[in-house]
């Protein structure tokens, strides 16, 4: 069964064992000024108890605000570990240790967080498919699992880290590029800049360097 996040009848018309929402930050504040659409929905699961299965998927918007942050923060906040192809070390990617000589994004390159050796995108197929998934939390509910991935992982031939590099290159200077880069590339919440400090608004200006 199909519905819309603001129709509160479709969200409280039947019992559901297994559902799907989708773009969850997307939703409005109350469907029908009936209530929280995802409130609404995880309501029509209860009859089904501990054989229910809830999946909340989006990318996220407004820190603070956004539903999918506030769940996975009560998950057990789940990241994909990779191994370094050099040292072997295990992590989990992250924007700022993807590095570029100033100007030149075609030489974006990984650095690993143990070793400071680079890691070109040829190395993404391997790493990839030798990944693990590891809790990075404690979830305030036990049955309750939260991943997070970025476009840092995207297979080669999908999104390249050069082209990631050129998109957050074409985005400064503009507030709301950052905040799209920031929610739809690395699916991370945007803060207004007015209640960043300043040393963190210039942090996320910077330019990338090998």
């Amino acid at each position: 069964v199909l519905t819309g996040a603001n129709s509160a009848v479709g969200l409280r018309s039947m019992p559901a064992r297994y559902l799907f929402l989708d773009e969850v930050d997307a939703y409005p504040p109350s469907a029908d000024e009936e209530g929280d659409p995802v409130a609404l929905a995880e309501a029509r699961t209860r009859t089904f108890a501990w054989r229910r299965k809830v999946f909340l998927v989006s990318t996220p918007t407004i820190r603070g605000s956004s539903r999918i942050e506030r769940e996975y923060e009560a998950s057990d906040q789940r990241r994909y570990f990779v191994a370094c192809p050099h040292c072997g070390q295990r992590q989990h990617l992250l924007f700022e240790r993807l590095r570029w000589s100033k100007g030149r994004p075609e030489t974006a390159a990984y650095r690993c967080e143990a070793c400071e050796e680079r890691i070109e995108e040829r190395h993404k197929t391997a790493m990839l498919a030798a990944g693990e998934w590891r809790a990075t939390s404690t979830s305030a509910d036990p049955l309750t699992v939260g991943f997070h991935i970025s476009s840092l992982y995207s297979p080669l031939g999908w999104l390249s880290w050069e082209r990631i590099a050129r998109e957050w290159l074409a985005a400064q200077g503009s507030d709301e590029a950052i905040r799209s880069f920031k929610n739809g590339v690395l699916g991370e919440t945007w803060m207004e800049s007015g209640e960043a400090p300043g040393r963190q608004r210039l942090h996320e200006r910077r330019g990338g360097v090998v």
